[in-house]
């Protein structure tokens, strides 16, 4: 196993589904999480110095809703997290009842309010944006409904594409073919049985459900509890999670399709937690709820520790790479390849031992 080098203290990176990388790959953006509300952005590889990229004071001047920074004493608060174009530069970030947009390629990048909440609506703190960086994706609330709209970024009109009565979340463009969204059906992982979603105008206009949850189960009439999908950029579909926690089996794994074909369980695990993919789809990283050593499944004698493993997307065989602690989002581990696969990015904790945490912030495992 490698120890990780924390590329800057108090920092996270985004969320798993997300993308975070700019500047060809070789920087990644970070939010702080020591309670200010700021982006930054930083060479992986250790070179060069930071930048801001959305700063504290332009969030709360132009933020119309309060939002509260998260502090560790106030877990439940939230954090900014943020999307970057896979083609271009452009950075997409929802908070406070408006999309933030910057353009990351000019010499100074200036961010800018590219859409304002409708009055009732919530704003979702997770968007999406196009490889071209011209159409966010982004999803709001209102008295049980929740729906998805399409921001062309520089006209700033909407079109509503779903909407659902019950909690859809976690919309994001599925980056092998931008026709088709993926999203969630959000709640308990053990209660929701038709996690994963899919919409498409003409193959599925009004969303479809995308694995059966039941027909993978090796136990009749229970369903496989699965999360924390994230699209593929290989192949139309995504890789996901069968939880430690889930009452039915097989649990690790898995990859998912919209063509028909059945979900594939890819590698075996009893505490898969997040999962990311490499570009070229040949490899899988995962965090675990406990070490990865450790006897049990899910939360059973986790504690607060979490290993960093990588997949072989092929044989499903399995390397740890480290060993890292976590504490309540957004250091969550979240670990993703950066763009040439040969680095992993993700939030490392380290604590005393007393318990407390000694070191925390986005981090960097060069693989060999």
């Amino acid at each position: 196993m490698t120890t990780p080098r924390v590329l800057l203290e108090d920092t996270y990176a985004t969320y798993p589904h997300s993308n975070g990388y700019y500047d060809e790959g070789r920087r990644v953006a970070l939010g702080r999480a020591d309670g200010t509300e700021e982006i930054i952005g930083v060479r992986w590889d250790g070179e060069g110095g930071p930048e801001v990229l959305l700063s504290a004071e332009f969030f709360a001047s132009e933020s119309d809703q309060v939002v509260e920074p998260w502090t560790e004493d106030s877990p439940h608060r939230s954090v900014p997290w943020f999307d970057i174009a896979l083609q271009a530069q452009t950075m997409v970030c929802a908070r406070g009842g408006a999309v933030f947009q910057v353009e990351l390629s000019a010499a100074t990048p200036r961010p800018r309010v590219a859409y304002r909440v409708s009055e009732g609506w919530k704003l979702d703190g997770l968007t999406s944006v196009s490889a071209d960086g011209r159409t966010a994706l982004i999803s709001e609330s209102c008295e049980g409904d929740y729906r998805a709209l399409l921001l062309d970024l520089a006209g700033g009109d909407t079109r509503e594409i779903l909407r659902h009565p019950w909690h859809a979340n976690h919309f994001h463009v599925a980056p092998a073919d931008e026709s088709w969204v993926g999203y969630s059906h959000e709640g308990a992982s053990t209660s929701v049985d038709d996690r994963m979603w899919a919409w498409h105008a003409q193959h599925a206009p009004s969303g479809r459900q995308v694995v059966d949850q039941r027909q993978i189960s090796d136990t009749p009439g229970a369903a496989v509890a699965i999360g924390h999908e994230r699209w593929k950029f290989h192949d139309v579909g995504a890789v996901v999670i069968a939880y430690g926690e889930s009452p039915a089996g097989p649990r690790g794994v898995y990859e998912t399709y919209v063509d028909g074909r059945a979900p594939r369980l890819v590698s075996p695990g009893d505490r898969d937690w997040h999962c990311g993919i490499s570009r070229d789809g040949s490899a899988i990283i995962v965090d675990t709820t406990g070490s990865a050593l450790a006897r049990g499944r899910g939360w059973s004698d986790a504690g607060r520790a979490s290993s960093i493993v990588m997949i072989d997307a092929l044989t499903g065989r399995r390397r740890v790479l480290a060993e890292t602690g976590f504490i309540a989002h957004p250091y969550h581990p979240h670990p993703s390849f950066v763009p040439d696969g040969t680095a992993v990015v993700f939030n490392h904790v380290e604590f005393d031992g007393d318990g407390d945490v000694r070191r925390r912030g986005a981090a960097v495992l060069q693989l060999d």
